[in-house]
């Protein structure tokens, strides 16, 4: 029996925008009915469970027959996005043929015993008529009505915050917002709501975010009505889920009363991110332990929002042992499941490969995981476009740069039982990677820590990266950053302890005669299993 029947909760969840990875994007009209509902059946059988589907953008309109909210593209005249135009091409093709798109998406799904979940932005972005009616995906509510924007904030937080965003204050900002998802619930046969409430926060001005968490929180109390009211009507279990900032310092500040919402059981679950987008780079290293506690006892899920995207210079998307790593962090942490929440998940193209099905088999499972391979990431520094940098534990270690005699300590997560699995002789290797730039290996001396315990040479690779030519097919013609990697070749005797785990890297010698700063640029830790002890995977090479 699918566990969905048997739990009725999510445990594996795919988030998808509807569009780039599916029919309205990728096909050209006309477009059938089980063209529209490919997602189902790409997904189905994989071990995801549960889509989470982008139906109400940030710029106002929807991706389905909508009687209270205006269609993508329904205030453009002249398109300015090629792409773009063909959605819309695609959804008034499907609707003129009598199909409504949101509703061929919720019994595609559960023709495969997929829970669907809409999804849409609480805040929307204002615009302007000459600047986005041409893009299609502004409506009419975000384009002629300025006076809902948040505007100016002096406070400085506000610099890194879209200015254009609609404040939820208004009256009528909330009850647009509230009839469009109060459709999700009522007129489609949804399996709930998500409510987005990462992107873009606050939905005011920083001073004015205690007025603003009694509003959300009776406008969350409004939803969870008219899902009651819905599910008698469908006979149908109509959930309702929100996406939080993962911190619980980030709650007060964005002013979300998550205790109370969980208290008065207006939500089924919480998907809490420390990455907000894909640009926001994969985080494997959330503190969960509040959000777990919070929701204990409780009728509450929780899920770990991980973004998956790596962006270094031969892998743009995060491989499948670092996915793995991520999922087993926040398992054992507590949560109930795991949602790959990128807008669209192809790390090698649409189409998926074989890869992104063995990727997510494992994803459900704790005890698959425990012996998966892993890879696991300190969060090393991205280009931050979310806007929300302020936001507590959004903060990367790396890189950090050192002076002769200055130590810099880095922490990351680890959930192996490493002692465990080697006493059953299952520990094929565990190596751990620091990156170091600008380091000249015959004058420059470090030291190097691991919980306490100085990692000795004989356990020690040098890897020269000072200068590495790589194909022109690559974002750059060498290998940034320039230096060398420290491979340590960890045994029993210095394995990470299951939990967090503390580098201490000192520089006991530096080269007077070279300017470049020494740095910590990356550290990461690999770890590999074999089946059974003496049991080699490939064990002929001819």
């Amino acid at each position: 029996m699918p566990y969905k029947q048997q739990q009725g909760k999510p445990r594996v969840i795919l988030f998808s925008d509807g569009r780039h990875a599916a029919g309205l994007d990728c096909f050209e009209p006309p477009i059938t009915k089980a063209e529209h509902g490919i997602i189902a059946n790409e997904v189905s059988n994989s071990g995801i469970d549960t889509i989470v589907h982008f139906s109400a953008g940030e710029g106002g309109t929807v991706l389905y027959d909508s009687k209270v909210a205006e269609r993508w593209g329904a205030v453009t005249k002249k398109w300015d996005h090629y792409v773009w135009s063909r959605t819309a091409r695609a959804l008034n093709q499907l609707i003129t043929d009598g199909h409504d798109p949101l509703d061929v998406l919720c019994k595609s799904c559960h023709e495969k015993d997929l829970l669907f979940i809409a999804s849409g932005w609480v805040s929307i972005h204002g615009g302007t008529r000459k600047q986005h009616e041409g893009l299609g995906r502004w409506s009419a509510f975000a384009l002629d009505n300025p006076e809902f924007q948040v505007g100016f904030d002096p406070d400085p937080r506000a610099n890194t915050v879209i200015k254009t965003r609609f404040s939820f204050l208004y009256p009528e900002v909330r009850r647009e917002r509230l009839l469009i998802f109060q459709e999700m619930l009522s007129k489609y046969e949804t399996d709930g709501i998500e409510l987005n409430l990462t992107s873009d926060i606050p939905y005011c001005r920083f001073d004015q975010v205690h007025q603003l968490a009694p509003r959300i929180t009776q406008w969350i109390r409004d939803l969870r009505q008219i899902a009651i009211k819905s599910e008698k009507r469908q006979g149908r279990r109509k959930k309702l889920y929100a996406r939080i900032p993962a911190h619980s310092k980030a709650w007060e500040l964005a002013g979300y009363e998550v205790q109370t919402w969980v208290s008065e059981n207006l939500v089924d679950g919480l998907f809490c991110e420390s990455s907000f987008t894909e640009d926001d780079g994969i985080d494997q290293d959330a503190d969960l332990t509040d959000i777990v506690n919070i929701t204990r006892k409780t009728s509450c899920s929780v899920f770990y929002s991980l973004h998956t995207n790596l962006y270094r210079q031969f892998h743009r998307s995060a491989p499948q042992a670092a996915i793995w790593a991520g999922a087993a962090n926040a398992y054992d942490q507590g949560v109930d499941g795991i949602a790959i929440a990128d807008h669209l998940w192809t790390p090698n193209g649409w189409p998926w490969t074989p890869q992104e099905y063995e990727t997510v088999r494992l994803l459900g499972d704790p005890q698959l995981l425990a012996t998966a391979k892993k890879h696991y990431l300190v969060r090393s520094e991205v280009q931050d476009t979310t806007g929300l940098s302020w936001l507590p534990g959004r903060s990367y270690q790396l890189p950090k740069v050192l002076l002769e005699n200055e130590s810099a300590e880095i922490s990351f997560r680890v959930s192996d039982d490493l002692n465990h699995w080697n006493g059953l002789n299952r520990i094929k290797a565990v190596i751990l990677r620091i990156r170091f730039g600008g380091i000249i290996i015959n004058y420059d001396k470090v030291q190097v820590k691991l919980n306490r315990q100085l990692l000795p040479d004989f356990i020690l690779k040098k890897v020269d990266m000072t200068y590495r030519l790589v194909d022109q097919a690559s974002s750059s013609h060498s290998i940034t950053p320039y230096g060398y990697a420290y491979d340590y070749y960890l045994d029993r005797n210095n394995y990470p302890k299951r939990g967090r785990n503390y580098l201490t890297v000192t520089l006991l010698k530096r080269d007077p005669n070279i300017a470049q700063e020494f740095s910590i640029d990356r550290v990461d830790c690999r770890i590999e299993y074999q089946f059974h002890q003496h049991y080699e995977e490939e064990p002929l090479q001819y």
